[in-house]
């Protein structure tokens, strides 16, 4: 449990939930590769689960509706959880149905805050609100629940950042862009502003769960949310925005938090020589700048020579000068070419069946369709690693990398705006039926049916069939069924052990490919031998 003070507020913040793991056997691979969850959608943008829902996940799409998919169904089962299309305007590719954020106590409140563009008379504004799911029926929300938190003017239809996530103090953050319009549209840029809410990390109470919370600021008096008056920019009515957490951001596409340790991932996309991820560590206070526009990168950026990567620093009053110390640097940077033109972040993987990967953070770009990985330790990124030739083989994801998404237990998703959604797993010789920790075992019975794990629904990764292995520990095994039932034998095993003798059985699952899930038995296999 993590324990914050809020003010005067105490929250306390479960991270991991154990019992989220529960059933789930591990796995030690050290390679990767995907799996296809969902298709045939519009645009998938961002992929999360409420807390403690192991059994789906929800996508949310551009045009204005968030879908169900149940755990383990074919791709194509989907179904309509929200669609708020009548209010979303998505007529330009950065508008739309961008961010999703469940309650903490979502089982017990129904909550749910979206952000999302509209367009009014012309005029472009930025909508964070809430929604409220059905009491009587759990798998559709209200549409007519909304209750708006902000509503403010965006200038130019692009940069409008988008992401919500609930920190470990139990606050909601809201990433937002700096209005767009190439270089900013403010000689200093409106992230370097105070005053405005572009180019900021917003930091509010939208649960009421803060006693001593201010009024809202730069949202204006309609605005239905508190500000924690331990914001670092607080200074009442007017002057700063009091709802800032930390500024000098371009375009934030996709924060998170580390699920075990709270601290802070930020992708913001670069103009155009450097792309960037920004770390904060939990016990920050806030109050960060992270350089644009004086900075894009650990460069300096300067509006009058934007062709030049590393040019000497602007003059600006009211900003820091570029290099100075007030400036955070990102903790990890790389260059338009090769890699890419647009970062894309990620999470930390905190899943439960892949512990050698614990602790590392997933991101990649949306002009390449490059995934890779790398680990902070005592604030420096270390043990970088290019996985886009087993996450996204062939340029699979090339220029339509949207986003990526963890789901309840952990586990990490990316979607693809050509209308997919993936999931990182192990390679399918990796896995083990029934393996240790497998919330289904292999259970024998000499009258009644043979049950063992589901290992598509446990894993959503697809198997053709199952093979039941009979032999001798350590020795020799021949196949006596092969059957596409998803974890049963009805009629067991026909020959019975006679006195004196004693069998061994394994069950493996076999892929489209031929692969063959047998880690961890020893012995020699005979498939030959099924019937």
């Amino acid at each position: 449990m993590r324990v914050q003070g809020v003010g005067a507020l105490i929250v306390l913040f479960a991270v991991p939930a154990v019992a989220e793991c529960l059933g789930v056997s591990t796995t030690a691979n050290t390679s990767l590769t995907t799996v296809t969850v969902a298709t045939g959608l519009d645009t998938p943008l961002f992929v999360t689960a409420p807390p403690g829902d192991t059994q789906r996940v929800f996508i949310v799409e551009r045009r204005g509706t968030i879908l169900i998919h149940p755990r383990g169904a074919t791709p194509t089962a989907v179904t309509t959880f929200l669609d708020i299309q009548n209010l979303v305007d998505d007529s330009f590719p950065e508008l739309g149905l961008l961010g999703l954020a469940f309650d903490p106590d979502y089982a017990s409140t129904r909550h749910f805050w979206v952000n999302y563009s509209e367009v009014v008379n012309g005029q472009l504004y930025t909508v964070v609100s809430r929604f409220t799911t059905s009491a009587a029926n759990p798998e559709v929300a209200d549409p007519a629940s909304e209750l708006r938190l902000l509503r403010y003017p965006h200038p130019p239809a692009n940069h409008l950042g988008g992401m919500l996530a609930f920190g470990p103090d139990g606050l909601l953050y809201v990433l937002r862009g700096d209005g767009g319009d190439g270089g900013s549209v403010q000689p200093c840029g409106n992230s370097q502003s105070l005053q405005v809410l572009l180019g900021k990390v917003l930091r509010i109470d939208a649960r009421g769960i803060d006693p001593v919370a201010l009024p809202p600021d730069c949202g204006g008096p309609a605005a239905d949310y508190g500000i924690p008056a331990s914001n670092p920019f607080v200074d009442g009515p007017g002057g700063n925005c009091d709802e800032l957490w930390a500024y000098g951001l371009r375009n934030p596409w996709r924060g998170s938090f580390d699920r075990l340790t709270g601290d802070l991932y930020i992708g913001d996309v670069g103009q155009g020589c450097w792309e960037e991820v920004n770390f904060q560590l939990a016990s920050s206070t806030g109050g960060q700048n992270y350089g644009w526009r004086k900075m894009e990168g650990n460069h300096c950026y300067n509006s009058s020579d934007p062709l030049n990567c590393d040019p000497l620093g602007s003059v600006c009053a009211g900003s820091p000068p570029c290099q100075d110390p007030s400036i955070t640097h990102p903790v990890e940077e790389y260059g338009h070419g090769t890699t890419g033109c647009s970062v894309t972040g990620g999470y930390v993987y905190r899943g439960c069946r892949m512990t050698s990967w614990q602790g590392t953070y997933f991101y990649g770009d949306y002009c390449s369709g490059f995934v890779g990985s790398f680990r902070v330790v005592g604030g420096v990124a270390s043990a970088h690693l290019d996985l886009t030739s087993q996450l996204a083989p062939g340029g699979s994801l090339g220029a339509a990398l949207g986003s990526f998404g963890q789901d309840a237990q952990g586990e990490i998703y990316i979607t693809s705006l050509a209308g997919s959604v993936l999931k990182i797993v192990p390679p399918f010789v990796d896995l083990e039926v029934s393996a240790p920790g497998a919330g289904s075992r292999f259970l024998l019975s000499k009258t009644g049916p043979w049950t063992w794990e589901n290992l598509t629904s446990s894993t959503d990764v697809p198997v053709s069939y199952y093979r039941v292995y009979r032999g001798t520990p350590n020795g020799s095994y021949s196949c006596i069924l092969r059957t596409t039932q998803t974890s049963t034998a009805a009629g067991g095993d026909p020959t019975n052990p006679a006195p004196g003798q004693l069998f061994a059985y394994v069950v493996a699952a076999v892929d489209g490919a031929g692969n063959e899930t047998l880690r961890g038995a020893t012995g020699t296999f005979n498939p030959a031998t099924c019937p």
